[in-house]
C-alpha cells in the first residue's frame, strides 16, 4: 500500500459523497474518471504474475466525510476493477487493498475469485468478525493476501487463512529478512517481497524463499558490467531519435519497405478492426497515404521500442514506455504545450524515458549515442528542469503517489480528473497498438 493510500485511509479521503449541512442529505457527484495505478508483481524469472491495483477517484477531496469513506471506497474498487480488467490479461492476478469495514461488508464477493486477490491491510486487526469474514472468502475460493507483515505478534490465526504474505523489505538487513522468513515457514504461505529496490535485495529474497517480487527495481535498469548495446539495437535507437524530426514521406516509406517484418506488421496494424477499412491496404505507400505521416511515424517508433527487447520479462517496461509517451503527448495539448516542444517530442520523451531499463545500459552511456535536445538529455540524466518535472510526475502516478503528482499538474492548471481521462485514453491506445505486436491479434 502506498503512503498516499495510508494517509487517505486515515483521513477518510476516499468519499465521493458530500453532505448538505442544513438538511443532512447526501448529494452524489456525477460519475468521474477513476485513476488506476498498476504495480507489476514478478516471479523469480521476472515474468509478470499479476498487479497490485491502486485506485483514486479523480475528484477525491481532503474534506470528504469520514462516515462515507467505505461506500466511496467500494465504488472506487468496483469501478477501478472494471477499468483495470480491460487492460490486464485474464491469466494475471490482481491484488486489491481492502480496509476493515469493506472486508466485513462482503464487498469482495462482487469481484471474481479466479482473478482478484483481496489484500488485507496491515492495520486491520484479526478480530473474530474479521476472521469469520476471511473464512467466508476462503470458502468461496478467494486467494487472500496479508499486507506489510513485519513480524508483529497476534496475527498467527489470520496467517493460517492467508495464501500470500507481503513483506516490505526496504531497508531491511539480511538477518531481519531471514528472521521473518523463518517465522513464516510453518504457515506454508507464498512470500511476496515488497519494495524491492535493487538487484542485491532481489537475489537475497529469491535465495531465502520468496517467489513473488514487487518494487521499483523492476522498472530500473539492471546494469551488468561490460554489457554493450548490440549494433542492431543501436541502429533502432538512433532511428527512434531521427523519427522525432520531420521526415519525408518517401524516406519513411523506404525505411519500412526495406524491412519485411516492419512491412508485415504495418499492414496488419492498418488492416485491423479498429480502422474498419472497407478495402484491404496492401502497400506501405497506401498505408502512409491513408493514416498520414505522423501516425505512421509514431507507430514505427512504438514497434522499434518493442523490438529492443521482445522478451516477456520486458513487455511491462515496453508497455509503460509507450503509455508514458502517449500520455505526455496528450497532456501537453491539454496544458497548452507547457514545454514549448512539438507533440512528437513529448511522445519521444515518454517513450525513451525507460530506455536504460529496456537495454540494461546506463542512461549516461545511451545519451552519448543519441542526438536529443539538451533539455531532454538533461532530464534523462536526472538534472532538474521542466522536462524532468514531468518525468517525476509520471513516476508518482505510476507508484500511486497521487498527491505528489498533483503538485506538477496544479502548476499547469490540470486537475486529476482531466489527467485520469487522458491516462485512460492513452492506456487504451497503448493496449491496442502493443496488443497487435505481442499477440498478432487485435487487442
Amino acid at each position: 500500500m502506498s503512503q498516499t493510500q495510508k494517509k487517505e485511509h486515515d483521513a477518510g479521503r476516499h468519499s465521493e459523497d458530500t453532505a448538505d449541512q442544513e438538511t443532512g442529505q447526501k448529494t452524489e457527484r456525477r460519475s468521474e474518471p477513476i485513476f488506476v495505478a498498476r504495480q507489476p508483481i514478478f516471479t523469480s524469472d521476472r515474468s509478470i504474475w499479476g498487479y497490485e491495483l491502486l485506485f483514486r477517484h479523480s475528484s477525491t477531496a481532503a474534506t470528504a466525510q469520514v462516515a462515507d469513506q467505505d461506500v466511496a471506497t467500494a465504488r472506487v474498487i468496483a469501478d477501478g476493477y472494471m477499468l483495470a480488467q480491460s487492460q490486464i490479461a485474464q491469466d494475471k492476478r490482481m491484488l486489491i487493498n481492502f480496509p476493515r469495514n469493506l472486508i466485513l461488508s462482503g464487498a469482495a464477493f462482487a469481484l471474481p475469485s479466479h482473478q482478484c486477490v483481496p489484500e488485507i491491510l496491515e492495520h486491520v486487526e484479526p478480530t473474530q468478525d474479521i476472521m469469520d469474514a476471511c473464512r467466508r472468502l476462503k470458502d468461496a475460493g478467494y486467494t487472500l493476501a496479508l499486507d506489510d507483515y513485519v513480524g508483529q505478534p497476534g496475527y498467527e490465526a489470520l496467517m493460517h487463512l492467508t495464501d500470500i504474505i507481503k513483506v516490505e523489505v526496504l531497508n531491511m538487513s539480511r538477518i531481519e529478512v531471514m528472521r521473518i522468513v523463518n517465522q513464516l515457514k510453518p504457515f506454508g504461505v507464498t512470500l511476496l517481497a515488497e519494495k524491492v529496490e535493487d538487484t542485491a535485495m532481489f537475489d537475497l529474497c529469491a535465495r531465502l524463499g520468496f517467489s513473488l517480487f514487487q518494487g521499483y527495481h523492476f522498472s530500473k535498469p539492471e546494469i551488468v558490467p561490460g554489457t554493450k548495446v548490440s549494433s542492431a539495437q543501436m541502429v533502432k535507437t538512433q532511428l527512434l531519435a531521427t523519427l522525432n524530426k520531420d521526415y519525408d514521406p518517401k524516406e519513411l516509406s523506404n525505411v519500412i519497405s526495406h524491412d519485411a517484418s516492419l512491412t508485415f506488421r504495418l499492414l496488419r496494424y492498418i488492416n485491423s478492426a479498429v480502422f474498419a477499412l472497407r478495402t484491404k491496404v496492401e502497400s506501405v505507400h497506401q498505408a502512409i497515404t491513408l493514416l498520414g505521416q505522423n501516425p505512421i511515424r509514431q507507430w514505427l517508433m512504438v514497434v522499434l521500442v518493442a523490438d529492443l527487447d521482445p522478451s516477456p520479462a520486458a513487455q511491462e517496461i515496453t508497455f509503460l514506455s509507450v503509455l508514458r509517451g502517449r500520455f505526455l503527448e496528450e497532456i501537453a495539448e491539454v496544458a497548452n504545450n507547457p514545454l514549448g516542444l512539438p507533440k512528437d517530442s513529448m511522445f519521444l520523451i515518454g517513450l525513451l524515458s525507460r530506455l536504460d531499463a529496456l537495454l540494461g545500459v546506463p542512461m549516461e552511456e545511451l545519451m552519448e549515442h543519441i542526438s536529443l535536445e539538451s533539455s531532454i538529455r538533461d532530464a534523462f540524466l536526472g538534472k532538474p528542469n521542466a522536462v524532468r518535472s514531468w518525468l517525476d510526475c509520471l513516476n508518482a502516478l505510476e507508484e500511486g503517489n497521487f498527491d505528489e503528482a498533483q503538485t506538477t499538474l496544479d502548476t499547469h492548471g490540470i486537475d486529476l480528473q482531466t489527467a485520469a481521462g487522458v491516462r485512460l485514453q492513452a492506456t487504451q491506445w497503448t493496449q491496442h497498438i502493443l496488443g497487435l505486436e505481442y499477440t498478432g491479434d487485435e487487442a
